[in-house]
């Protein structure tokens, strides 16, 4: 028997069951009613029940207009449905609220084992989902200041909507195909997951979890002490600050853009994870184990990491920041500016990095460089075992190659600067007009290749190993080394270089007055080929005149002297006199001081090219001894009257010797 509750009518106190429904017009009223073992109460339009129970099977529908208030539920179904209201619904364990068409409920709470269902244009806010509870809404319903704790679920698809969703507690908040949560705050533990294209909003993170997994999609979110946000399985994150205390983590084909990571916050990028445009205001991203990470920003004491792995690609460092290249981690593009620095060590490799005004890259221990381009204000610093390859420092930049760091393919630009410092070694320089290269004692540069204008202050050892040119200027007082088979050039102003010149293979060529300054010129017998002294016109001495370089140690068979410029005339000879060596040819005379040891004798030949050549015979060689040349001179006054006559060694008769007494010895002649 149907029971009704017609206008102006309160009942109070019953039980219905199965088979007597009871029913609530309009303006009716329906008090701590029971209902039971499957019977039904319906409050219609106008309708209204207070602090009835539902126990089980039994039902409760509340249609447009309809209001419930205070229901309890226990193994029992609350339906709400076409505008019709529910107010302070408590959900026990098997207990249910259904919300569709418009339906709106509000203060529901879930606890244990109870179910809050939110269907097409239901409305539920202030729901509270406890242990065990949960919430689920799909397509066009929309849940409004939520709060899941303690052990509690929300679960959202199909389109559904949650505002301003509260988890902590261990609560637990999915999300899928489509569904949206915005302003959701997670705390204390509170989780909230997005999946299958729902999306995140303005989610704050705060000792809570916020996961985008399987094409879900997380924006604008706040991560705070002892939150962590976690971006996977093609899941996308943009525009989040992570806070100090605060984690991102992208892995597994997750992606992250435009995310801000401040001072304390941490980004980590791995397992195939990719980030774009991260800015670090103080914070650390990490970039490991497949990682990528592509246009960071780093500033104000930010650190971009990058390990075993990973790849960084068009960073850029300013003002206090930080990007550090470690152990398998490769960067490329980095631009390094006022303030900011690069780090690659221990296995690290950068390439193309810019280093503008006020930036440094620093290579260090078994780190690599290559493509580096130093700026104005820029520096890069090479040392601890460090290799930099195909740098080029432009006008007012710097580079440093010191402690065991090494430098190839350097080029030195109008305006650059670059040091070899001791214990550093540069190879493969050129140093163009207005650039300069300074080696410093301990340093070690190779293979220069010093263009007109440009500059080499040599205070170390500069080695060249086959041919070059130094058509700049040349200071400093350290040596300078040719090797192999080439012909190196001196075209340049040496006038102010007072350091030496050694020669063990390949050619020396002076080719401007004063090419080489007050320095001396060292042999150094070659294994194979020979060692050239080449002396163009413009170096050449004058008849009569001295050679402006001392020569040492010019006493080898493959050890030649080549006067270029001085015409060969048959009969020309050489020998020693005092610590000279003196070159008669055609009538004329030149000297050249000789230290170290001799040969046995200097045959002078045409070489080849017009010019005079003289190539020393070898034979134990003997250094220029004072107490020789005095014996030398008191042996010459017992001459016979035609010893001017005796004959010198010359070129037609390259291995005679001059007998004793008819030979006249200065001081410091060698012994023959």
């Amino acid at each position: 028997m149907t029971i009704t509750v017609s206008s102006g009518v309160t009942s109070s106190g019953l039980t219905v069951e199965s088979g007597d429904p009871l029913v609530v017009l309009s303006g009716g009223t329906a008090e701590f009613t029971t209902v039971d073992n499957s019977g039904y109460e319906y409050v219609s339009a106008g309708g209204s029940s207070f602090d009835d129970t539902l126990e089980q099977f039994g039902h409760e529908n509340v249609y447009s207009g309809g209001v419930a208030s205070g229901l309890r539920v226990s193994g029992g179904e609350q339906g709400v449905v076409g505008g019709g209201v529910a107010r302070g619904t408590t959900l026990l364990s098997g207990g249910g609220q259904y919300l569709n068409s418009g339906a709106v409920a509000s203060g529901t709470v879930v606890s244990s084992g109870g179910v809050e269902s939110i269907g097409p244009d239901g409305v539920a806010s202030g729901t509270t989902v406890l242990d065990g509870g949960l919430q689920n809404f799909s397509s066009g319903g929309v849940a409004v200041g939520t709060t899941v704790s303690s052990g509690g679920q929300l679960f959202a698809s199909s389109g559904g909507e949650a505002v301003g969703l509260t988890v902590s507690s261990g609560g637990l908040a999915q999300f899928a195909y489509g569904a949206v949560a915005s302003g959701a705050i997670l705390s204390n533990g509170g989780s909230l997951i997005v999946t299958h294209s729902a999306v995140a909003s303005g989610t704050i993170v705060d000792g809570g979890a916020l996961d985008a997994a399987t094409f879900g999609t997380i924006t604008a979110t706040t991560v705070g002490k002892g939150g962590q946000e976690n971006i996977s399985g093609y899941g996308l994150a943009s525009g989040d600050t992570i806070e100090s205390g605060g984690l991102l983590v992208v892995l597994f084909s997750g992606t992250a853009s435009d995310e801000t990571v401040l001072s304390g916050g941490a980004a980590l990028i791995t397992e195939r994870g990719s980030a774009s445009a991260t800015t670090l205001l103080g914070g650390r991203e990490d970039v490991d184990s497949q990682g990528a990470a592509t246009g960071t920003v780093v500033s104000s004491g930010g650190v971009a990491y990058v390990f075993a792995s990973g790849v960084a690609s068009a960073t850029v460092v300013s003002d206090g920041g930080q990007a550090i290249v470690r152990a398998g981690g490769e960067a490329s593009g980095t631009t390094v500016s006022t303030g900011g620095a690069e780090y690659v060590s221990s296995g690290g490799a950068a390439s193309a990095t810019s280093v503008l005004s006020g930036g440094a890259d620093v290579v260090l221990s078994s780190g690599t460089a290559s493509g580096t381009v130093v700026s104005a204000g820029g520096r890069e610093d090479v040392d601890k075992g460090g290799l930099a390859s195909a740098t080029t420092v432009l006008s007012g930049g710097t580079e440093y190659v010191s402690s065991a760091g090494t430098a190839s393919t350097l080029t030195v630009d109008a305006g650059g600067v670059a040091y070899v410092l001791s214990g550093g070694t540069a190879s493969g320089v050129t140093v163009s007009s207005g650039g300069k290269l300074i080696a410093s004692s301990g340093g070690m540069a190779s293979g220069v290749d010093l263009l007109a204008g440009g500059q080499v202050t040599d205070d170390g050892a500069v080695t060249i190993s086959g041919g070059g040119s130094l058509d700049g200027v040349l200071l400093g007082s350290g040596s300078l080394v040719e090797t192999g088979g080439g012909d190196l050039v001196l075209s340049g102003d040496g006038l102010k270089f007072a350091g030496g010149a050694v020669i063990s293979g390949g050619t020396v060529e002076l080719a401007a007055a004063g090419a080489l300054g007050s320095g001396t010129v060292t042999f150094a017998q070659p294994t194979t080929g020979s060692a050239v002294l080449q002396i163009d016109a413009a170096d050449a001495p004058s008849a009569g005149g001295t050679f402006a370089n001392t020569i040492s140690n010019f006493n080898a068979t493959g050890e030649d002297i080549d006067l270029r410029s001085i015409a060969f005339v048959a009969g020309a000879s050489a020998a020693i006199v005092g610590s000279t060596l003196v070159l008669t040819d055609g009538g004329a005379t030149y000297t050249f001081e000789i230290a170290g040891t001799t040969a046995g004798a200097y045959p002078v030949l045409s070489d080849g090219h017009g010019g005079t050549l003289i190539d020393p015979t070898a034979r134990p060689a003997t250094a220029i001894d004072p107490e020789v040349g005095r014996f030398a001179q008191a042996a010459a006054a017992f001459a016979p009257s035609d010893a001017a006559n005796a004959a010198l060694v010359s070129s037609t008769s390259p291995t005679v010797r001059t007998p004793l007494l008819h030979a006249a010895f200065p001081a410091g002649a060698a012994r023959l």
